[in-house]
């Protein structure tokens, strides 16, 4: 090969090594285990991988086409390796010239300003991952261009003194010295590193192929069983792509820093993106929101990814929708897969009790809406729970409300087609009510009862369900189109303030009327007073002064405590809205025994 590299041949170089990285995919996502256990490494670097070879395009010179690649890296980049690498092809494009060819001299000074961005953007980076072999690249091949080797030379033993620190990564990192693999980040580098020298060396040229899924006998090492003994201080593994003028990355990573773990912030141009481990994934985002334009997010659950990579589980999955109002806690200890419904805001689609909360959703009342769930949607979320499990129980809100119920029947008749593994349970109700149906399946898929006695059983509990809403403020009705506008504005002047119940066929329907908060309240419990109520909840859309002074009543009332008193969805506050609380109950059986 020659003394200079053609701006040509580096695109080509990098396309060949994103597309040998993405071929990897399940190599990668299979010997995933650090910083946490999530089987997603390869498929986050298929995806950054992929998104660089469908949109860079070559330009006129060297700066230019790798700008880009960095872009391109920036925008379709996920997980925290994807965050790395991104940062890496920046660093290498701000490394670059502005000439149609490059020499080995100016190269060795791409890849150390490479190294050095995606160095400086980690919170904490650490030895024996994907950046140790980034700097060993960069100091190999400066350390062969210094001994007067030949380009052939320089990439040949550059590549080889990274394969070395790949293998020493499994000496390096603790975690992964007593299942004998390599990290997973590290590998994908080589693999990238590998693609780019074979195209350099004229070993190979770079041919658009769709990618490869099949697995390759690279790594036997079977690390289900170190993932079930996984432990996630934070659950959320958090991005979010914003696009700002001024973002200043420390001060915004001093802002975020102790929310989680993992943080990463990269950059290109005008867009940043942020990546974290969180518990409190919509708190990254409302913040990020007001650094820029929110461009794209994603909050992955990264115990539901560990169990659901895993081995195969025995027995039944409980499956719902984010509009089932249950405490979290309790969704996280009983392991109930819950779907989030999308509310739609400035044209960004945020998941309902994941990355918008309540503070930042009334902050955009007047513009939020909810948006149905697809078929495709419901599949992607079935289908890993159906792979695992024998048998899945999925309940949802009242179809007569929603469209999900209809799409979860859609799904499971192409993943189930004989039903012989799945039930689903219309539970006519929504909010509080919907969240008891739930904790009642619970209960018996716990206790080791058959799916089709629960499904009998449940299907009967919820002609005792009920759920009555006291609504201060008509507006978000109005705005929801749930009432229509004129008559909205009449009732809203006269200060109506509505009662809201759900009739046994699942409709929501006025239970009451009245012209003051004080005689809402009052109608609220005379209404309950005639129930005899078996168990009850509360749920509120920030007004926990309004439910601990309905709990004290109902204790005065009922001798009972709430099961639980919690926040209600998004979606069901786009609905109530702000100041909303809603007593959710299952009444007594009066059935004569038999």
């Amino acid at each position: 090969m020659t003394d200079v590299i053609t701006h040509d041949l580096l695109f080509q170089a990098i396309l060949h090594g994103a597309s040998l990285t993405r071929e990897k995919k399940d190599d990668l996502n299979r010997i995933n285990v650090f910083p946490v256990v999530d089987n997603d490494t390869g498929s986050n670097l298929a995806h950054t991988m992929s998104h660089i070879i469908k949109n860079a395009k070559a330009k006129g010179n060297v700066r230019a086409t790798l700008k880009e690649v960095a872009r391109s890296a920036l925008i379709g980049a996920r997980g925290n390796s994807g965050a790395i690498f991104s940062q890496y092809f920046n660093g290498f494009y701000l490394g670059s010239v502005e000439k149609t060819e490059v020499t080995p001299s100016e190269l060795a000074g791409c890849f150390h300003e490479a190294f050095v961005k995606a160095y400086k953007a980690l919170e904490e980076p650490v030895e024996g991952t994907v950046i140790t072999l980034m700097r060993v690249w960069a100091n190999s091949f400066k350390e062969s261009l210094e001994q007067r080797k030949t380009v052939g030379e320089l990439f040949e033993t550059a590549l080889k003194h990274t394969r070395h620190a790949l293998e020493d990564t499994t000496k390096t990192l603790k975690v992964l010295s007593p299942l004998g693999i390599v990290d997973a980040g590290a590998l994908g580098f080589y693999y990238f590193m590998d693609g780019f020298v074979q195209v350099m060396l004229g070993n190979t040229v770079y041919v658009h192929e769709e990618p490869k899924t099949e697995i390759t006998p690279l790594v036997e090492a079977d690390i289900h069983s170190f993932g079930e003994q996984a432990e996630f201080p934070f659950r959320y593994c958090t991005e979010v792509l914003i696009e700002s003028e001024s973002l200043d990355p420390e001060h915004f990573r001093e802002e975020l820093k102790h929310l989680g773990d993992c943080l990463l912030i990269s950059g290109a141009d005008n867009l940043a993106r942020v990546h974290l481990h969180t518990n409190e994934p919509w708190e990254i985002i409302k913040r990020a929101a007001r650094q820029g334009l929110v461009l794209e997010h994603k909050a992955e659950d990264m115990v539901w990814q560990n169990i659901l990579a895993g081995p195969a589980r025995q027995g039944i999955a409980c499956v719902t929708d984010s509009i089932a109002d249950l405490p979290p806690s309790f969704v996280h200890e009983h392991t109930i897969f819950q779907i989030p419904i999308n509310i739609m805001i400035d044209g960004v689609s945020y998941e309902d009790k994941i990355t918008v909360d309540s503070d930042f959703l009334n902050s955009h009342l007047d513009t939020a809406s909810s948006a149905q769930l697809n078929t495709e949607q419901a599949k992607q979320f079935l289908e890993p729970i159906l792979e695992k499990y024998e048998q899945v129980l999925v309940l949802t809100v009242s179809s007569q409300m929603s469209g999900t119920f209809a799409r979860f029947k859609e799904a499971l008749a192409a993943l189930d087609p004989d039903g012989s593994r799945s039930a689903i349970i219309d539970t006519l109700v929504n909010s509080g009510a919907e969240g008891l149906l739930v904790k009642e399946a619970v209960h018996r898929i716990e206790a080791g009862m058959p799916l089709r006695q629960i499904m009998a059983e449940i299907e009967q509990l919820r002609g005792r369900t009920g759920i009555l809403v006291s609504v201060p403020d008509l507006g978000p009705m109005v705005r929801s189109g749930r009432i229509s506008e004129k008559v909205g504005d009449l009732l809203i002047r006269l200060g109506f303030r509505p009662l809201v119940s759900i009739t046994r066929e699942g409709k929501g329907t006025i239970k009451g009327v009245a012209f003051s908060p004080e005689k809402n309240r009052r109608l609220l419990l005379k209404s309950l007073r005639q129930k005899k109520l078996d168990q009850y909840v509360i749920v509120h859309s920030d007004a926990p002064d309004r439910a601990e002074a309905c709990r004290q009543e109902l204790v005065r009332m009922t001798g009972k405590e709430p099961l639980y008193i919690t926040q209600i969805s998004s979606v069901v506050t786009l609905f109530a809205g702000k100041g909303s609380i809603a007593v959710a109950y299952i009444e007594q059986d009066s059935a004569p025994a038999s």
